[in-house]
């Protein structure tokens, strides 16, 4: 590769030293290397391709903002990889381009409807839109892969909350458990579910399980100490909240909780 370099090199033969940079995960110096690739020859024959993998090269060194229009121009020549669909939804995701990720996560699921990728980043934006007929249109349907993510389990069954089916929702979330029990975001919203239905004793039991799988998860211990608060378990809840702080839940609404806990319990607050 250094004596291709060293006289008159070809785009080939930067194309050659871009693979090889990406081969070895050396993506900043491959994009740099295609990007001088397609600035000696710009109408070479493969030029969508390398145009994709160098947008492709910039994505994976973490440059997202530039990969993107490197991407587009891709896509617009017609280069066809599921990847170049799926960097450039998680780009345009990344940079609040939410109708054109949208726009990219539909089109890589219509080239594999199984991607859970796709299905999480795509249901999420759609819950953000507040757009909860859609989100159950595209997770509630048959599928060769059944299990839904975590992240599937929790939007849907929100969506479904949200649209007034709070029976569909809490079983889709039981489910989710079942399937996954050390999933704390799906114990996190079916706590809550319980408690909005008045199922607290439930809501503990939940709770207390996920902390069996996930004892070092402040969202877990911050999520049952408002539990046990709301069953006026004072003591215990104290020790959840100051356990979440320990353990990093630094939000002002932790320390908001367990002082609120202090006072009923008459106990002068800790140090900020």
């Amino acid at each position: 590769m250094k004596d291709r370099l060293q006289s008159a090199p070809t785009a080939d033969d930067y194309t050659d030293l871009g693979f090889w940079f990406a081969s070895h995960e050396q993506y900043a110096c491959a994009a740099d290397a295609y990007a001088t690739s397609l600035q000696t020859d710009p109408a070479q024959k493969n030029a969508p391709r390398i145009i994709f993998m160098f947008g492709s090269s910039l994505y994976l060194s973490g440059d997202l903002q530039e990969a993107i229009p490197a991407l587009q121009e891709a896509e617009r020549r017609g280069y066809k990889d599921n990847r170049l669909h799926l960097m450039l939804a998680a780009a345009l995701d990344s940079t609040h381009d939410i109708p054109g990720a949208e726009a990219e996560w539909r089109a890589a699921l219509a080239y594999d409807p199984e991607i859970s990728a796709a299905l999480d980043a795509l249901s999420t934006d759609l819950v953000n839109d507040a757009d909860h007929v859609s989100v159950i249109d595209l997770l509630d349907k048959p599928r060769v892969q059944p299990q839904r993510t975590p992240t599937q389990c929790v939007n849907l069954a929100l969506a479904y909350e949200l649209t007034g089916k709070s029976d569909k929702a809490l079983d889709i979330l039981r489910n989710g458990l079942n399937t996954t029990p050390d999933s704390a975001p799906i114990a996190i919203q079916l706590a809550d579910f319980l408690i909005a239905s008045s199922h607290n004793e439930e809501a503990v039991t939940v709770l207390e399980l996920a902390l069996d799988h996930n004892p070092d998860d402040p969202s877990l211990h911050e999520a049952y100490g408002t539990v046990l608060a709301r069953l006026n378990r004072m003591p215990e809840a104290r020790e959840q909240f100051e356990r979440a702080i320990t353990l990093g839940d630094a939000t002002p609404e932790a320390k908001d909780n367990l002082a609120k806990v202090l006072h009923a319990l008459g106990a002068a607050p800790t140090a900020p």
